[in-house]
């Protein structure tokens, strides 16, 4: 694990703002933005977790998504702006403290449940938020080693032969 500097507190706060924007900027429901932002050129500058590499400025990362995307009104749900800077706040602090891309936290922790643990969690310490997270999953901290990843693929390879 690794500790939040300044670096990671910046990427972290990028992507927060970087969130809490797409509700004003874009016309498309939330779900909608947050699949574009799955897929998008910027979240893989965004996991190389170099703030260096990135203007930091939210209106271009909002406008390169638009570029690679287009423009979309589908959808109408969009969350509120608090919840969404939390949200991408803590995708962000996940992937950079525990060194993983953000493609598979989407995977693992849904934002759906982001959302919904987000009136009680957004005033925690996010290694509390974290921590409780992994606990709602089953889960424990060294889910986030590679490692430990691949030991479980292999104990369900040799049990299905």
């Amino acid at each position: 694990m690794r500790e939040l500097d300044t670096n990671g507190l910046r990427l972290c706060e990028y992507q927060g703002k970087l969130f809490e924007e797409s509700a004003s900027r874009f016309p498309c429901s939330t779900k909608v933005f947050l699949r574009r932002f799955y897929y998008s050129k910027l979240l893989e500058k965004l996991d190389q977790n170099n703030s260096s590499i990135l203007s930091l400025d939210v209106n271009e990362g909002l406008d390169e998504i638009e570029h690679q995307f287009g423009r979309s009104d589908y959808g109408k749900e969009k969350k509120n702006k608090d919840s969404l800077f939390w949200v991408g706040y803590m995708y962000r602090y996940i992937s950079y403290t525990r060194n993983i891309n953000t493609q598979f936290l989407f995977k693992t922790i849904k934002y759906e449940k982001l959302f919904e643990l987000y009136p009680v969690y957004h005033t925690q310490d996010p290694e509390w938020c974290i921590s409780n997270i992994l606990e709602l999953y089953n889960l424990t901290e060294s889910y986030f080693d590679p490692n430990y990843r691949f030991k479980l693929a292999m104990k369900k390879l040799v049990r299905t032969n």
